[in-house]
């Protein structure tokens, strides 16, 4: 059987990005622009031995006439003991008055190992592949309110990423059946994009919906490999259950249809920190994938708290349309609070689900949705 393991260890220190001072690591501020940089290491199958930092900036673009939530960005660099860079930026934007709201990540990994189970809600463990390759993309919407009192932003969303130096093994599905994105990957694409956003706080909201609605063609004639097109839907509610000691229920349903001859690392995937914890991400893939998970937060001992957490999902395609064989997950974690003002948590879980793995831990910023 085989074992993976996925957990990291940090330090708890807190330097300014500006280098002007240090900070205790639970150190509250009321200035309008916050940093915060967290050391980390991590141990996992992939990386072997992994060091860098992660970093957050929140802030505020302050309107005396309108409330505006906190923006935030954070953005991780790992270096690994078998020579991989990691390089991950996160952000959310609100504008003055919150006229616009401005959302994207990226990635660049250099030498990065994976595996490749196939295509389907049922593959086996035994069809693993490892795979290496090297990938650059990013990912951005960004929406105006087009309801003054309503926070309804409507834009477009822009994506580009490209997978290149794909090694596969000399023996396996993706190169036997040459498996579109094989031998690597260009996609680029556009289209309308929807959110309607009224969570009160976005690190760690406790009330409140969002409501994430994309619909992208990837062409050639933009500079793709290959053309499909992806429709995307994000939907999340927060309920707080006990208002004075902040117990809160989360509840998410994502789904992603891909259809077209997209390539396998553009396949809707199933598991990873976001979506159905306890799985490898790309353990499972198809061309549509949908999921709900629910999440019950609670604080216990000062800036200590704990999460309970299980979802359901599956895999699918256009033949397969059913709620057979779904897959679940569960699992729980601990939070520690670092800001009190913004409720931003370090957070460390674990989580079970596929049957043929003994369970990931996870460590991150906010909350994983």
């Amino acid at each position: 059987m085989f074992r993976h393991y996925y957990f990291s260890l940090f330090a708890f220190s807190l330097v300014s990005f500006t280098g002007k001072g240090q900070h205790v690591f639970w150190s509250d501020t009321s200035k309008n622009i916050r940093r915060i940089t967290v050391p980390i290491f991590i141990i996992s199958p992939e990386t072997h031995i992994a060091a860098g930092a992660l970093g957050v900036l929140l802030w505020k673009n302050i309107d005396l006439t309108r409330p505006t939530r906190t923006s935030n960005a954070e953005l991780i660099t790992l270096y690994t003991s078998r020579q991989q860079l990691i390089f991950i930026p996160r952000y959310t934007i609100f504008t003055k008055g919150e006229k616009f709201f401005i959302e994207g990540f990226g990635e660049e990994l250099i030498g990065y190992k994976d595996f490749y189970f196939g295509r389907g809600n049922n593959t086996p463990v035994s069809n693993r592949e490892d795979i290496t390759y090297n990938v650059i993309g990013w990912e951005n919407k960004i929406g105006r309110k087009i309801l003054k009192n309503q926070k309804l932003f409507m834009g477009i969303e822009t994506r580009a990423l490209t997978y290149y130096n794909l090694s596969t093994p000399l023996t396996g599905e993706l190169l036997n059946e040459k498996i579109t994105g094989y031998k690597g990957s260009v996609s680029v694409g556009l289209g309308p994009a929807l959110i309607w956003d009224t969570r009160d706080n976005v690190v760690n909201p406790s009330k409140g919906f969002y409501w994430d609605f994309r619909y992208s063609q990837y062409s050639t004639a933009l500079g793709g490999t290959v053309g499909y097109h992806r429709t995307y839907l994000d939907f999340r509610k927060y309920i707080n259950v006990i208002p004075k000691y902040r117990h809160i229920i989360a509840m998410e349903l994502f789904a992603d249809f891909v259809r077209g001859n997209a390539p396998f690392k553009e396949l809707a995937e199933l598991g990873g920190p976001r979506i159905m914890r306890g799985y490898y991400r790309g353990r499972f893939r198809d061309n549509y994938l949908t999921a709900f998970q629910t999440e019950y937060r609670m604080p216990v001992y000062k800036r200590l708290g704990v999460v309970a957490f299980a979802g359901l999902g599956k895999v699918y395609n256009s033949t397969t349309v059913n709620l057979d064989d779904l897959h679940l997950s569960y699992g729980g974690g601990i939070r520690y609070q670092i800001n009190k003002r913004e409720k931003l948590n370090i957070r460390i879980d674990y989580a079970r689900g596929d049957p043929k793995y003994l369970g990931y831990f996870y460590f991150g910023l906010t909350e994983s949705f």
